[in-house]
């Protein structure tokens, strides 16, 4: 594969000359003589000991406070868990001032006798990203990954599982700064295999910087599992119980052991239960009526480990490994009945078509990581990551189709097919990321290579009697190769004491192919091809007019790839009749986003927001070219959209025993589309809105009580116009064994509300009207216990470089 060579670049991003300013420099230990990390450390006036700036240490206990004007001054430290400490008057002159190692006194014993009671609000908005807090909350217990999304602020959950967000498709997934190679039903089987048990909150990005890969259009979301922040040996237990159509059960387990010199850490999580959708599809085409109901039973089977190390070799020096992994061989199966009739004569039924989908599937994935990273006390920062990661996913099919009498006692003709598809992901990544202070701010700039390799195979045998025959016609194979470069440059400084500014600049080149081999060499396609370079600028402005009301703009232009099977041509079928596809000549969609948010006190309550996405895709339901009667879902461009958004968010605190969170989008969206061989679609405008709201009450003997819900206004996934949906939850909590158990009790969706229905009206010669429902209500009952050291040390966060391309692979129905 040729690649654009970004060379020049990168060396004139690493030439630059740094220059620095007056600073305060020093480092923090605890009583132990281990690195004080995340400490609070405070300059104050000798004359009148007035606070002048404040900072807070690194994982390695160092700090520096900048800008300091000559004169006199002395420095306060504390640490939660430690004691406090006032080190004497000292003078700063015209150089730089490196203190000697600080070091906290032992905390007094009196500091036992203390409860500290907090807890961090529902949703915390910030200035570039909206925080959904799952840890401690009661109604998440017993959720997934998928059901939270459901709730976070301005997203919203279409009925094949795909994530908006505000209005947009093409949202970039994360899992602890790590991008997941997966998308549509191989996403949400993760997603569902991801319990709220184990994640402590999910950050929405909607305008992301340099730093971030360009993909996701409309943004980022980072689901943000637990970390163990304690010294010694500890961890954490836990199991639950739901109870919806049927029962299901799941538990997990993490140790660590943390020393001065190292960190080890392991955890395990599994999930086993059946989970039952339901959907109906009322179809008129071709003259005649059809009308589907099926029931649709997920399983899941979902292993999961990770187990990894850091090794603190000094102060500025850290070297960690990660190994994580995932096995899932639940099956999937579909029973479904579609009533035929004449539509003419549409109150009699003239047949039936009866299937069944019996699925045999096993996914597995496994990534290893190698991280360096090194910080110093003056800002300098380097970090390193290699990563490999390996998807290996097979599925085996058997689908009888039957025509029968509207009786359902006589066959009329039959088709049973098996299908076998295996897909193999091989993913390879390296990426460079350094900071240092420039001329008064933080100058960062890095580099990305990623390289992908699918392989996949789709073979259909025709089953007759006791004998399969491979059905050449329809039995292909799909190799996928892409390279991405990347470098970037981000900068971000603050000008006197009210503006702020950060910019960045990113280049992406991405070079691939995707290469169908038909079994029939009459059906073979011509190689896809491509290779393009764009440039990805982002920028982000606050302005403090006073103490409290200030204002903050932010702007990015972003890509969203199309995931390795949405290009995959492959057939994936519910019946005969109706089935989705893949599309190779799917582009890549751009987005420019804006977004301005007045604030007070640094919260943006009001954010309006204006994108506009050039060769959107998105799901099209379209009318088959070589079956008049069946219908399929696929992927294609449209022309553009166009979104505007108004957002509030406000905390409601009512009393100290009751507060509480809601959050309001509203959306004005407009969108065109042009359909090669097919049709067009005039611009289309229509408004919309989505609601989220939390009350959290402390009832007497330490029980907490708390009510949330969400609701989506009618709306547009892909082409279908969807109805009003929504749901209640209502769930209780009490800690026990001096707070280190926890129950919890939750029941799901009360008002039975949470099912979803649309009706497609832009395909020509189709009306569709489609409903369906999941398994969203539901009893759970959870129970978590903390064990071992409680002398708090933060653990390190890091991300690795399986960022976009994890993504972007597929893990299962």
């Amino acid at each position: 594969m040729k690649i654009h060579s970004i060379t020049p670049l990168l060396i004139l991003l690493f030439a630059t000359n740094f220059l620095f300013g007056q600073s305060i420099s020093g480092k923090v230990v605890e009583s132990s003589g281990t690195p004080a990390g995340f400490a609070t450390v405070t300059l104050h006036q000798a004359k009148d000991s007035s606070l002048v700036k404040g900072a807070v240490t690194g994982e390695d206990g160092a700090f520096e406070i900048q800008q300091v004007k000559p004169g006199q001054y002395f420095v306060k430290v504390s640490l939660i868990g430690s004691g406090e400490l006032s080190i004497p008057v000292f003078e700063v002159g015209e150089n730089n001032k490196s203190l000697e190692t600080l070091q906290l006194p032992a905390a007094s014993k009196e500091l036992a006798q203390v409860t500290i009671v907090s807890r961090r609000p529902p949703v915390e908005v910030k200035a570039d990203k909206t925080v959904l807090n799952v840890e401690g909350t009661v109604n998440s217990t017993g959720l997934n990954a998928l059901e939270l999304l459901r709730k976070a602020p301005g997203v919203t959950v279409d009925n094949n599982d795909n994530v908006n967000v505000k209005g947009k498709s093409g949202v970039l997934i994360m899992i602890d700064g790590r991008l997941t190679p997966l998308d549509g039903k191989d996403m949400a089987a993760l997603l569902k295999s991801t319990q709220a048990a184990d994640i402590a909150n999910i950050e929405i990005i909607s305008n992301p910087s340099a730093k971030y890969d360009a993909a996701g259009n409309a943004g980022i979301i980072n689901i943000r599992l637990k970390k163990n922040k304690a010294f010694g040996t500890n961890g954490n237990a836990g199991v639950e119980f739901i109870y919806g159509e049927s029962a299901k059960a799941g538990m997990n387990l993490s140790l660590n052991n943390r020393g001065k010199a190292y960190n080890v850490f392991g955890s395990y999580n599994n999930h086993y239960g059946d989970w039952y959708n339901t959907n109906d599809l009322y179809r008129e085409q071709s003259g005649f009526l059809f009308d589907q109901k099926s029931i649709q039973i997920g399983s899941s089977r979902w292993n999961s480990a990770r187990v990894g190390a850091d090794w603190f070799i000094n102060s500025k020096h850290t070297v960690g490994v990660l190994l994580n992994g995932s096995y899932n061989d639940g099956g999937w199966n579909a029973n479904s009945s579609a009533s035929i009739s004449n539509l003419t004569t549409r109150e009699k039924v003239d047949s039936l078509l009866v299937a069944q989908n019996t699925e045999d599937p096993t996914r597995k994935n496994i990534n290893a990581n190698l991280n360096y990273r090194f910080q110093d006390t003056s800002g300098n920062s380097l970090n390193i990551d290699l990563d490999y990661g390996v998807f290996r996913n097979s599925s085996r099919t058997y689908q009888p189709n039957y025509y029968k009498s509207p009786d359902n006692a006589e066959v009329f003709s039959q088709a049973i097919v098996r299908m076998y598809v295996p897909t193999d992901v091989d993913i390879m990544t390296a990426k460079i990321d350094y900071e240092r202070r420039l001329l008064g701010g933080v100058f960062g700039t890095g580099i990305k290579i990623a390289n992908v390799e699918t392989d996949n195979v789709f073979e259909q045998s025709i089953v007759m009697g006791d004998r399969d025959s491979l059905d050449r016609n329809a039995s292909n194979a799909f190799v996928y190769k892409e390279r991405t470069s990347a470098a970037y440059v981000n900068y971000n400084r603050m000008f006197g004491k009210k503006l702020n500014v950060q910019t960045g600049l990113r280049l992406e080149n991405t070079d691939y192919m995707g290469d169908l081999t038909a079994y029939n060499p009459a059906n073979a396609k011509p190689k896809v091809e491509n290779n393009y370079t764009k440039l990805f600028p982002s920028a982000a402005v606050t302005y403090t007019f006073t103490d409290k009301i200030g204002l903050n703009t932010t702007y990015s232009r972003r890509i969203d790839r199309p995931s390795y099977q949405n290009l995959n041509p492959f057939v994936n079928r519910l019946d005969e009749l109706t089935y989705e596809q893949g599309n190779a000549f799917l582009r890549p969609q751009f987005t420019n986003s804006f977004e301005i948010s007045p604030t007070y006190g640094g919260y943006p309550v009001i954010t309006f927001g204006y994108s506009k996405t050039k060769d959107v895709f998105t799901q099209v339901i379209f009318k088959s070219t070589t079956d008049t009667l069946a219908t399929y879902i696929t992927n294609e461009n449209l022309a553009d959209q166009r979104n505007m958004t108004l957002t509030l968010n406000a905390p409601t605190p009512i009393t100290k025993w009751w507060d509480g969170f809601v959050s309001l989008t509203g959306m004005h969206s407009k969108f065109s589309a042009q359909f090669e061989n097919a049709f067009n679609i005039d611009e289309v405008s229509f408004y919309s809105m989505s609601f989220y709201g939390e009350q959290n009450i402390k009832l007497p003997m330490g029980f907490g009580m708390q009510l949330s819900g969400w609701y989506n206004s009618p709306a547009y996934w892909g082409t279908l116009r969807t109805h009003a949906q929504g749901a209640l939850d209502l769930g209780f909590q009490k800690k026990i064994w001096d707070d280190k158990g926890e129950v919890r009790l939750r029941f799901g969706d009360i008002l039975r509300t949470a099912g979803w229905s649309g009706e497609n009206t832009f395909t020509p010669g189709l009306r569709m009207v489609a409903k369906g429902t999941w398994e969203s209500n539901t009893v759970t009952l959870n129970f978590s216990y903390r064990f071992g050291s409680s002398d708090v040390k933060s653990a390190r966060q890091r991300k690795t470089g399986l960022e976009d391309e994890k993504n972007r692979v597929k893990s299962g129905k």
